[in-house]
């Protein structure tokens, strides 16, 4: 539905259904789509890492290589490249590097895209002593040794937003990094399934996954996301009643939220925290009069929970993984809500914890799987994952990558560890152990 001017939540909750409409689904169990956030460092010639690559760096190295087509930017894309088999590359605000793969039939075929090309990148930088690494948050470089880069207009104007929010955004935007899992959301009653069932193993997701190590927690990414902005992060509020459909979940969320940016003829205006939609339609404002539908449709792309809609299912709970363990959450996720009885048996034992998700969120960030009650949980959900993801047949995972799933939670699930106490006790041994455990391969170059 298209308005020229929103004038109730009516018109917000027809926004709000049209993200939860799926694009056309492939033949099998269901599509993936990865994008993965990588830090570029520069080294000594031990390995030693120094700084971080800017973004003046990073484009210089990429736009020379012939295997890459620089992309322009357009009003709603910054400039990027696209690599051969139509993946996108893209800078971060803080010259963090995007990988956005297109959607893939299986997992098997849109985790090997992805490390294909990740291996080419860190070939193409390995002789000029940058290091790709991986991981939730850079442990490396001091936060305010790197800016926001990117010039396009909302990227002044959302730091701007969030600096008067909270001392979490220059964070966010420049020093975090994660693995976003895209899957499906099916048809018939599947896509409010699946996205209930996401949203209520986001605690699990963040526990299990986290590889971000500051701030007291296991998952410093997952702190400042969850203290960014709460009126448009986290569980939303109406979530903890079980009887709510989604789309009246999320057009409450819609509503409740701050405006973040006001957009007019190629320009972007902070709003003011304290401003929400609601106010907006129901008030308007003084500059920038009533909101279109347009407006609403961006002010939803402004909303980070941590399960999204948006024609498929964005799961954003997941830190930056290294290469050897980047499968495992595409593996488990996949599992869970494309196996039917997975996601039976994940809802039965999550849903009596539904009006507590945001402590839950709150501590998966902080204490993970050390966490007793979380690491209960986490194991009986993800056991019946992997069990899902084999049933989902050889052809859609690699066997192979199912037994590394399998082996990451007896690794560190089961004895109620994650990724971030490695990097933790790397990091005590100094700055280059910690840097081997996030530095990604370095393959034989293959864009050309």
């Amino acid at each position: 539905m298209q308005v020229d001017v929103v004038s109730g939540a009516g018109d917000v909750a027809a926004l709000v259904d049209a993200t939860f409409q799926p694009l056309p689904a492939c033949d099998g169990p269901g599509a993936i789509g990865l994008e993965s956030e990588h830090f570029l460092l520069h080294t000594d010639r031990n390995g030693t890492p120094i700084r971080r690559v800017t973004l003046a760096e990073m484009t210089a190295m990429l736009d020379d290589h012939p295997g890459l087509d620089p992309e322009p930017p357009t009003p709603r894309a910054i400039s990027g490249w696209r690599t051969a088999d139509g993946a996108r590359l893209m800078p971060e605000p803080g010259a963090q590097l995007e990988y956005a793969g297109a959607p893939a039939a299986s997992g098997t075929v849109a985790l090997g895209a992805l490390s294909a090309s990740v291996r080419d990148i860190a070939a193409l930088l390995a002789p000029r002593q940058v290091v790709v690494a991986s991981a939730g948050i850079d442990v490396w470089s001091p936060l305010a040794a790197t800016p926001q880069q990117l010039d396009m207009p909302r990227y002044p104007a959302m730091h701007e937003f969030l600096a008067r929010r909270g001392p979490h955004g220059h964070s966010m935007m420049t020093n975090t990094a994660s693995l976003q899992v895209n899957l499906d959301l099916g048809r018939d009653g599947q896509p409010a399934d699946r996205w209930t069932t996401a949203m209520l193993c986001s605690p699990l997701t963040t526990a299990t996954f986290a590889s971000s190590p500051g701030h007291g927690a296991v998952s410093a990414r997952g702190v400042v996301w969850q203290w960014l902005d709460p009126t448009r992060t986290g569980v939303p509020a109406a979530f903890t009643d079980s009887g709510q459909d989604p789309v009246v979940i999320m057009t409450d969320a819609a509503l409740r939220a701050d405006v973040l940016l006001f957009q007019r003829d190629g320009t972007a205006h902070p709003g003011e925290p304290g401003f929400s939609l609601a106010d907006w339609v129901r008030d308007g404002h003084p500059e920038h009069g009533r909101p279109t539908a347009d407006d609403v449709a961006y002010h939803l792309t402004t909303l980070f929970p941590e399960v999204r809609a948006r024609g498929f299912l964005e799961v954003r709970s997941v830190d930056a993984l290294p290469d050897r363990w980047r499968m495992v959450p595409v593996v488990l996720l996949a599992g869970l809500l494309y196996d039917d009885r997975a996601r039976d048996t994940a809802r039965a034992v999550l849903e009596p914890h539904r009006e507590h998700l945001a402590e839950l969120l709150r501590r998966a960030a902080h204490v993970g799987v050390a966490d007793g009650a979380l690491c209960a949980l986490a194991v009986e959900v993800w056991t019946a994952a992997a069990e899902g993801a084999r049933r989902l047949g050889a052809d859609y995972f690699d066997p192979s990558e199912v037994r590394r799933a399998e082996q990451f939670l007896d690794r560190f699930t089961l004895r109620g560890r994650c990724p971030s106490d490695e990097l933790r006790d790397r990091l005590r041994e100094g700055p280059t152990a910690a840097l081997d455990w996030a530095r990604e391969p370095v393959g034989t170059l293959t864009l050309c």
